[in-house]
């Protein structure tokens, strides 16, 4: 969905929720750079082709780079349009400010990033780091990642949708975050492979973050988790992915990148190769001179985040592994109608359609203040909410949502749907 803005947020996001840190002189810090990068590289196999550049930076400093970085990423419609789909999910409140709320998470969290543009450390001046240095491990792999792979195109330029990018997003932190656990064994002089329990300190943190973090934990579940996956889940793959085929991980996962969060949260996926499905979204011709704002995919990360925050967690769990892929499409008619959300998601069986249509229908009478079905079948559920008139169908494993309709658009769309020549009546 988001997805630029959200791995833009995780990419710069030193990894700083794992272990306890204490303050260190920087001269000293700097002075363990080289050493720490061949420890990265004895264990990785991948070559230092030249040393790491760094510098320091103020909060300040770092408050007012954030804000020009994200100003040359995304320009302003883009933010816009990405705010607009997550407060049409539901995802955000509606007086949410997605660009305020990146400079402030990042200003909250960042004790040393990578930059891939500038291809240089930074270390916030001040901000303390533990006595093994595990942070800087962290921020150091992703430049001898840096070196080989270009993460700048992979992280921004590669990606054909908003899910692979979540999921290009996770193999460069959950690679980085296995190496920084794999570095602290190796400096303590035992084998450098994480073992399951240091793996799930990785998830550990992700519930504790809050204390710490209370930027991050006021911000919605959506952003939260985004900002989160790409440590947990993506620490998680690569694990698997080292498992499964031993050093050469550390190339492949950049090489032959999973294409969305299904293959990161369901390793079995990439290794068999299992492509998301691309539904097509139905051409609706809901108004006279509507314009696209926003277009995107959805992926098993968006579809679980939706059914955690309105359905609950053991369902999303349960449900959401189900998906086979998902668009969406927002479109805007002219000055003074409200924006018109399509959605369609395609799952991998009838039984896990009905499951979801059913959860569907719970997350719409939740996400509004007032939602009145007018319709309410095993395969229809249609009426107004708080954007106006609504229209959710099933057919098959196939879940076509469109709201924010105007009334005359009902009419046709009912008809489409339901196949009739006389569209029932809505209240």
């Amino acid at each position: 969905m988001a997805r630029k803005i959200a791995s833009f947020l995780a990419c710069l996001l030193a990894f700083s929720l794992l272990l306890a840190a204490h303050k260190h002189d920087k001269d000293a810090v700097f002075g363990q750079i080289n050493a720490i990068v061949h420890s990265l590289s004895t264990i990785s196999g991948l070559a230092e082709e030249h040393p790491v550049p760094y510098g320091t930076i103020s909060k300040r400093q770092l408050r007012h780079f954030l804000s020009k970085r994200i100003k040359k990423t995304l320009n302003a419609d883009e933010i816009q349009a990405d705010e607009l789909a997550l407060k049409l999910f539901g995802l955000v409140p509606a007086d949410f400010d997605l660009r305020k709320s990146t400079v402030d998470l990042l200003t909250e969290q960042a004790a040393a990033f990578y930059d891939y543009d500038e291809k240089k450390l930074f270390l916030l001046q001040g901000a303390p780091l533990d006595e093994q240095m595990t942070t800087l491990a962290h921020e150091l792999a992703h430049a001898l990642a840096d070196q080989h792979f270009d993460l700048g195109h992979y992280m921004d330029e590669s990606p054909s949708n908003d899910d692979e990018n979540l999921a290009h997003t996770a193999v460069v932190e959950g690679q980085a975050s296995w190496l920084m656990i794999a570095y602290n064994l190796s400096a303590e002089g035992k084998p450098p492979e994480p073992t399951p329990e240091m793996l799930r300190s990785v998830e550990d943190s992700d519930d504790s973050s809050g204390t710490d973090y209370p930027v991050l934990k006021a911000s919605p579940l959506y952003i939260q988790q985004s900002l989160l996956f790409p440590y947990s889940e993506g620490t998680r793959f690569f694990d698997a992915a080292y498992k499964h085929m031993g050093r050469t991980a550390f190339s492949a996962v950049f090489m032959d990148a999973p294409v969305c969060s299904g293959q990161v949260m369901h390793p079995e996926r990439y290794f068999a190769h299992e492509k998301p499905a691309i539904p097509e979204l139905p051409k609706l011709n809901v108004g006279t001179g509507e314009k696209e704002v926003t277009e995107g995919t959805l992926g098993e990360f968006d579809e679980r985040m939706m059914l955690w925050q309105y359905v609950g967690r053991p369902e999303a769990d349960q449900l959401a592994p189900h998906l086979r892929g998902g668009q969406f499409r927002v479109t805007s008619e002219p000055k003074g109608v409200q924006p018109v959300l399509e959605y369609i998601s395609e799952w991998d069986s009838t039984k896990s359609a009905a499951d979801y249509f059913a959860a569907y229908k719970k997350i719409l009478r939740r996400k509004w203040r007032r939602c009145d079905p007018s319709i309410d079948t095993d395969t229809v559920f249609a009426g107004t909410g708080d954007r106006g008139y609504f229209v959710t169908h099933l057919k098959g494993n196939m879940l076509t949502s469109v709201e924010g309709l105007a009334e005359a658009a009902v009419w046709a769309r009912l008809r489409a749907v339901l196949n009739v020549t006389e569209t029932p009546k809505l209240t």
